[in-house]
């Protein structure tokens, strides 16, 4: 038995659930919820997410068909013909997937002036329900009792809709749907965050998910309407925003507390207050579910670095004591085999004597993390530069000559992004 994240209740049947529902494109696992609760999600939860007008317009783009095997139809629901507002239409998906306009059956009667109180009946139709055609002669013939020989008799037209104008009406649901957006912050926390499951903020929410409490999930989906894709303006950098890839960011800071930061492509950006309590404050977790290559992955800072950085260039700041120096330096730099004397890559410290000091290079920027100036490359990526305290040299090779350094800068040119 397990204790279920949703119920908190000890549990022997659990199931698959999509943290990010599968009909988004989600790809995130995890199986953490009973077979009852990840019912009860789908139908009460996932469904608000799932069935707004934005995921629809986004899933049919995108050719998310979900578990129906149909793509939805943004443009379900009856409309009007612009200049006629008694002829209705719909705009259904034909095989291929694009909207065909379909004209809705209408029949009209008229009385007629003469003194016999004939009627005249109109039927429309659309060009594709001309095998209906009969049908609805008959349900005509038995209302106004009339043979159907004489309604046969009358003329017959049908009608197909190229290129109109049609006017839409849609409805946007600005409050339920936050529901759907806090249970993916809520089970990526618990996922990557174990001690988060203790929190009482975290059972909070999972009673607000439960019971599919819809207003009380705005207190927490809560920085943001939900649709503002410039919470995500900072990430920019390192997060590809522009591809096919739904974005999870659970991170921390004293003052906010535990928050996680969800971007669907597409359709909902937002920020979610999962707990007041401080958790560390170097707490970082990216999520990044690829809809085109099926996958998703969590992406710590560590691997960020190496991910969307080549390898980093170290570049010295020399002090030269008169403009000889310098010239005698410069002349060196310029010379075949220029480099500096370094083991397992990294180079070697020396005193002004020549003796090899007991610490390397990056044990001594280390020393000096405090007061590191970090600045971005015009060329993209970053550089930290960490002032050097004390006399210390470093050796060109192959003249073995020492030259004074006063700072590095570790260069991280970017190469790509999440």
């Amino acid at each position: 038995m397990a204790e279920c994240i949703i119920c908190r209740e000890e549990k022997t049947s659990f199931s698959d659930e999509h943290v990010i529902p599968d009909a988004l494109g989600g790809y995130y696992h995890i199986y953490s919820v009973c077979t009852q609760c990840n019912s009860d999600l789908g139908s009460f939860v996932d469904s608000k997410l799932v069935n707004h007008s934005f995921s629809e317009f986004q899933r049919y783009l995108l050719g998310l068909k979900g578990k129906s095997k149909k793509l939805p139809n943004p443009f379900s629901g009856t409309h009007q013909m612009e200049g006629d507002e008694n002829s209705k239409v719909q705009l259904r998906l034909n095989e291929d997937g694009k909207p065909t306009p379909y004209k809705i059956p209408s029949v009209t009667y008229a009385e007629n002036s003469d003194k016999n109180g004939s009627i005249t009946v109109s039927v429309t139709l659309d060009a594709t329900d001309e095998h209906e055609f009969d049908g609805i002669l008959k349900k005509i013939s038995k209302k106004l009792q009339v043979p159907i020989e004489e309604l046969q008799k009358a003329e017959k037209s049908f009608v197909s809709i190229h290129q109109p104008s049609i006017h839409l009406k849609l409805s946007i649901d600005l409050k339920e749907f936050k529901i759907g957006l806090l249970k993916i912050a809520y089970e990526f926390a618990v996922d990557s965050l174990p001690e988060y499951f203790a929190d009482e903020s975290s059972r909070e929410i999972a009673k607000i998910l439960k019971n599919a409490e819809y207003d009380a999930a705005e207190s927490h989906v809560n920085i943001g309407s939900g649709f503002e894709h410039e919470l995500f303006a900072s990430m920019s950098d390192y997060l590809d925003l522009d591809s096919k890839r739904h974005f999870l960011v659970l991170t921390s800071s004293i003052s906010e507390g535990l928050l996680c930061f969800v971007h669907l492509h597409g359709m909902f950006s937002v920020g979610v207050t999962l707990s007041h309590k401080s958790y560390p404050s170097e707490l970082m977790v990216f999520g990044v579910n690829d809809i085109d290559r099926k996958i998703f992955r969590k992406v710590y800072p560590e691997q960020l670095l190496s991910e969307i950085y080549a390898p980093p260039e170290l570049r010295f700041q020399y002090y030269f004591s008169n403009e000889r120096e310098m010239k005698e330096f410069l002349m060196l730099q310029e010379g075949e085999g220029f480099s500096f004397h370094a083991e397992d890559g990294t180079p070697s410290l020396f005193d002004r004597a020549g003796n090899r000091l007991e610490y390397d290079l990056y044990q001594k920027m280390k020393q000096m993390e405090m007061v590191v100036i970090s600045e971005p490359l015009e060329s993209g990526g970053l550089a930290h530069t960490f002032p050097i305290d004390g006399e210390v040299y470093i050796k060109i090779m192959p003249s073995e000559k020492l030259v004074r350094i006063v700072a590095v800068s570790e260069e991280f040119q970017q190469v790509a992004k999440l």
